[in-house]
């Protein structure tokens, strides 16, 4: 017992020294009140801020105990008030991933919406989740409850977005996200969390040696300004084919580049940046749908959703972001899982990233 003791505490000792000073977040921002709140269970701790819902620490050992943050963060509130798509974790609706042109059509009337990328709309659109002042409901050991509203026309959606937003700490060593949303007038909604990932530690080299497993047979295919066609893309004999387990750097071209369309090794990708169609036994079911895995710490990360895609990007290559989403454009074709929340229903999505060590 007192070997498990002393083992705790330096555990307790040893994330202390990274967690973020909560001082650096304490402000008004329009207003209301924004901080940095703490989490943890067992050997893992979360630090999140109620401005834009981002997750700035994930805290967890490796295989021989050290405590790294793996996640890229910024160490003051300031810094994110210019976050502009940068390589943070902010939640994001309220519609994550890309709407093509900034429009879409709810029974017959076409809405016009906020571009904020090129010609077309990334991630709510100017003003979504990640530069809203979110209320905190509940703050606990292993939970915090934020909420939202989204007026009626922000950003040019219709209807009335009320979101509520809780990160816990899972007994088995998982940060879960998980949102609930209602609206009072048909809207289309998508909500996911950016946070990146590096099993080494933030900062601590690139991810390209990480074993990725990914368990989907297709991705959405996408044009050259990575906007779906309508179609899928088969991943057998493709560098996507993530069914069994591969370095994310062994079928990228060094250098990448963040260019889209098809590089002219045609067994390469610059860099990932695409929509995985997970293999869900059913609709709304949380399963285990990938596996992000270091051999240099021993880290481990498995991540279980409940929605059909997964937006894999590796762009910035000193990390990699798992995006749990419906899928991009939805509201353009017909073919995809139908995005629209009606008056009267519940969105739900919940995200989980699991860690350990093997």
């Amino acid at each position: 017992m007192a070997a498990i003791c002393l083992s705790f505490v330096a555990f307790a000792q040893n994330a202390q020294n990274g967690l973020l000073d909560k001082a650096a977040f304490d402000t008004i921002i329009a207003g209301k009140p924004v901080s940095l709140y703490t989490i943890s269970r067992g050997n893992i701790i979360a630090q999140i801020t109620n401005y834009g819902g981002f997750v700035v620490t994930v805290m967890a050992p490796d295989k021989d105990g050290n405590i790294a943050n793996l996640v890229p963060h910024m160490d003051n509130v300031k810094r994110y008030l210019n976050y502009n798509m940068g390589q943070y974790g902010p939640a994001l609706g309220r519609y994550a991933n890309r709407i093509a042109n900034g429009t879409f059509s709810i029974d017959g009337v076409e809405y016009q919406i906020t571009r904020n990328s090129g010609q077309h709309t990334l991630h709510g659109g100017k003003e979504g989740f990640d530069h809203t002042v979110w209320t905190v409901e509940k703050v606990a050991e292993d939970n915090l409850v934020l909420s939202c509203v989204l007026p009626d026309g922000m950003d040019g959606f219709p209807g009335t977005l009320k979101t509520t937003l809780t990160y816990s700490i899972t007994k088995d060593g998982g940060l879960s996200i998980d949102y609930v949303a209602t609206t009072d007038k048909k809207t289309v909604v998508n909500l996911s969390n950016h946070t990146y990932f590096n099993l080494n530690g933030a900062g601590n080299g690139d991810v390209m040696n990480h074993l990725l497993t990914i368990n989907a047979d297709k991705i959405t295919e996408t044009d050259r300004s990575n906007i779906p066609t309508g179609n899928f893309t088969d991943v057998e004999g493709t560098p996507y084919d993530f069914r069994t387990a591969h370095t994310i750097g062994e079928r990228t071209m060094q250098g990448g580049g963040f260019g889209f369309g098809q590089p002219q090794d045609p067994n390469k990708v610059r860099n990932y940046d695409n929509n995985f169609v997970l293999n869900h036994t059913k609709a709304g079911k949380i399963e285990k749908v990938a596996t992000l895995y270091s051999e240099e710490s021993g880290r481990q990360m498995e991540v279980y959703n409940n929605h059909p895609g997964l937006q894999v990007y590796t762009g910035a290559r000193n990390a990699v972001a798992m995006e749990s989403q419906q899928f991009p454009d939805a509201p353009n074709h017909d073919n995809f899982p139908c995005t629209i929340l009606e008056p009267g229903k519940t969105y739900k999505h919940t995200v989980i990233y699991k860690f350990s060590v093997k």
